[in-house]
């Protein structure tokens, strides 16, 4: 009785969990190689696709930065602009508009006008 139930033990362990063989191993040992060299294309594919898109981000920031420059390089030339006129203004401003003439006295004057320059001169020369 013991013997048949270790008989019918092992069958039953045999049906459920199936046999070893060399040949399953070696199929699962190859379907691991399978996997490593699907793993080690997708390595490669995916090395690729990282090298391209560092390529384009290169370039992008290229034409960041020369367009940065460009947009330096045209707010620098208003700004000399804009202080050339300021400064322009500023000079008419501060220089009152006065003129210089020679009086009849000889001496040189200067006055909003050459009459008035020369009012208590004698007049303008000439």
């Amino acid at each position: 009785m013991f013997r048949k139930l270790l008989i019918g033990t092992a069958i039953a362990s045999v049906m459920a969990f199936g046999i070893t063989t060399r040949a399953s191993a070696y199929e699962s040992q190859e379907t691991a190689g399978q996997h490593m060299k699907k793993a080690g294309k997708a390595t490669k594919k995916a090395g690729k696709a990282t090298g391209e898109a560092v390529k384009e981000t290169g370039k992008a920031t290229g034409k960041v930065a020369k367009k940065t420059g460009q947009v330096a390089e045209d707010a620098a030339k208003e700004t000399g602009t804009g202080t050339k006129k300021v400064a322009k203004k500023v000079a008419k401003k501060v220089t009152p508009d006065t003129t210089s003439a020679t009086c009849n006295d000889g001496t040189v004057q200067s006055g909003k006008t050459k009459t008035t320059a020369c009012a208590n001169h004698g007049g303008v020369k000439g």
